[in-house]
């Protein structure tokens, strides 16, 4: 009786060390479980965007890297020689958005010396590409290249990018910049095949 008492009283020792084992571990997990970030999945921009026209390099940079899936919500017009004069691309990732946008402006009094008026309102950084001129605003970057309807005319072709966030910091005006000169190269060369359009450069756009 002795001996099977003494085996009784060690088991139940056992069990209750397991019993607290086991407590602490499920406290400890939950501790870390606790003190672990939410784990979003990564933002995964393809290539190419827009219709596969534009390098989606910049776009990555622009967008959240984690949250919301990519999409691109809706893309007209920038399919090669599908232009109708304008386009339009949304985009959206992390939960942000942002917009590409192109169009063929015909009015003749619509000029360079025009882009050169805005370029220097308040707020606006200049930016030029080659031939193409263009600013910097507090959402907006946009080129202006020469893309004349015909002979002796001196139309151009604005290509745009809208974000949500303002742009305010060096970082930001680089990624907007250079995400409107690979959609100008794109769309003046491969979409509306604008005369002159291999005289833009592929490098980033200047600014004073």
């Amino acid at each position: 009786m002795g001996a099977s008492s003494g085996a009784m009283s060690s088991w139940i020792s056992d069990r209750r060390a397991l019993v607290v084992g086991l407590g602490v571990l499920i406290v400890a997990g939950t501790g870390a479980a606790l003190l672990l970030p939410d784990q979003k999945p990564q933002v995964a921009v393809p290539d190419r965007v827009c219709q596969g026209t534009v390098p989606g390099t910049q776009v990555a940079a622009l967008l959240p890297r984690t949250g919301d899936p990519f999409e691109e919500v809706r893309s007209t017009n920038f399919v090669a020689d599908a232009s109708k004069g304008l386009g339009a691309c949304e985009l959206s990732g992390g939960g942000q958005e942002l917009a590409i946008s192109y169009r063929r402006i015909q009015d003749p009094e619509f000029t360079t010396e025009t882009v050169a008026r805005k370029s220097t309102e308040q707020g606006n950084t200049p930016i030029s590409l080659g031939p193409a001129t263009g600013y910097i605003g507090r959402y907006k970057a946009a080129l202006f290249v020469p893309c004349p309807y015909k002979k002796g005319r001196n139309d151009l072709l604005e290509v745009s990018v809208e974000v949500a966030s303002e742009i305010n910091d060096r970082t930001a005006r680089e990624e907007v910049s250079e995400l409107t000169a690979d959609t100008a190269r794109a769309v003046a060369r491969e979409v509306v095949r604008c005369q002159g359009a291999a005289e833009l450069p592929d490098i980033a756009p200047e600014s004073p």
